[in-house]
């Protein structure tokens, strides 16, 4: 939830009213900011900041202080923009419009959702939004062009770390490791079972004795789309796995596909509409079992691998190379390479890791995506550049906010209002 509020925040706060509710707020150059920008700006924080604006009155002004001067500078930096000749082509405007409204869609979890938070049709969305994100992304660049290269000493970064070492948060070690993961699938007997019966309901509508619509509510397994009769909406190539897309987009009006096995399962796919480059489909998803007999054969199997990787029958790299699930890594030989510890997400990873030393391997454990054995390669302490990090980016914000000072004064700035 939180992360789509932020999505929307992005969205809303940028726009520019097209009804002036309650009129000025402050002209900036040739630019008007409504009281009604500032109010939107302001209540789409408190919310985020859990501000009621009727009980906390003085915080709700310090808020409305806030994006009014927050939407000036916006706005200086455009006219600053305008000077120095900086634009963005139409394509990166459509491809980060399209990224938003696709993020805030898979937030919500619909089309319809998303409509629903945001109060307005999509293509509506697109076009009341389109310039505010130009203007948005003129910003970004112009920050970037100023401030991209700027450096920062040895003596910069210690003098920093004396003034806040008091407030800079633990800095956690970065780890090397290596990963074997063999998940627990199902075995030709449970696979076999569901290629049967997605095939006979293949059948069923190739013959025209049942519907589409009926069978998936009946029988699809994808939580997502069983319910709406399989209907997967408008998708866009990338939306979804190759193989699904590759048949997905091969089919004519109504067409139902051959069976399709994926990493998920067994599919069939209908053709519905097609809309420029997105296209309209149903399916029927039917994933095989797992039975208790594949977790015992995969324990068994990785009890087995582990066994020959300690008596040297087998290295631990080409034992990842060869027999790994994780498919990210194994080209790798399973290894993750200096990851930050507090940025690992599987809690397991870091308590196994905790236990080990450089070089040992850990025992078989279980997570949700299967049983893994680990083998800790090196432990790196990345204060320093963090630290450094840390400084140059405040080296940043203390140049823009003494560039931005020096432009409040370059430009024609009329507050309407004082909150």
């Amino acid at each position: 939830m939180k992360k789509y509020v932020i999505l929307i925040i992005l969205l809303v706060s940028i726009s520019v009213s097209q009804e002036i509710l309650d009129g000025i707020a402050a002209i900036v150059g040739e630019n008007i900011i409504l009281k009604s920008d500032i109010d939107q700006f302001a209540r789409m924080n408190a919310s985020q900041m859990g501000i009621n604006p009727a009980n906390d009155i003085e915080k709700w002004n310090e808020l409305k202080r806030q994006s009014l001067q927050a939407l000036i500078d916006e706005n200086i930096l455009l006219e600053q923009a305008k000077i120095e000749t900086i634009e963005v082509k139409d394509r990166d405007v459509e491809m980060y419009l399209d990224q938003q409204i696709n993020d805030i869609i898979r937030q919500t979890g619909s089309v319809e959702k998303a409509e629903e938070i945001l109060g307005k049709s999509l293509p509506k969305i697109k076009m009341d939004y389109r310039y505010s994100i130009r203007n948005r992304l003129i910003v970004q660049n112009l920050r970037s062009t100023k401030f991209s290269k700027i450096k920062i000493s040895r003596r910069e970064v210690e003098n920093f770390y004396e003034t806040y070492k008091d407030s800079i948060p633990e800095i956690p070690p970065s780890l090397d490791f290596s990963n074997i993961l063999i998940e627990i699938k199902p075995g030709n007997k449970e696979n076999t079972r569901a290629y049967k019966l997605i095939d006979s309901l293949r059948t069923l509508l190739i013959d025209g004795k049942e519907d589409f619509d009926k069978l998936a509510k009946k029988y699809s397994q994808d939580p997502g789309s069983a319910v709406a009769g399989g209907d997967l909406g408008y998708i866009n190539r990338g939306d979804f796995v190759t193989k699904f897309e590759e048949v997905a987009f091969s089919l004519k009006d109504n067409e139902i596909s051959k069976i399709v096995k994926t990493e998920f399962g067994y599919h069939i796919i209908q053709f519905i509409d097609r809309k420029g480059e997105k296209i309209n489909v149903r399916h029927i998803l039917i994933i095989p079992e797992i039975s208790e007999q594949n977790k015992i054969d995969t324990k068994n199997f990785i009890d087995d691998l582990y066994a020959k990787i300690l008596n040297n029958e087998i290295s631990f790299d080409s034992a990842a190379f060869k027999y790994s699930d994780d498919t990210d890594s194994k080209i790798n030989m399973g290894r993750i390479s200096r990851i930050q510890k507090n940025q690992i997400k599987n809690k397991k990873f870091i308590s196994v890791m905790d236990n080990l030393e450089i070089g040992q391997i850990s025992e078989v454990f279980q997570t949700d995506l299967g049983y893994h054995i680990l083998r800790l390669n090196n432990i790196y302490d990345d204060s320093w550049v963090i630290i450094k990090n840390y400084a140059l980016e405040k080296k940043k914000n203390d140049m823009y906010l003494n560039w931005i000072e020096e432009l409040r004064s370059k430009f024609f700035i009329d507050k309407k209002v004082d909150y």
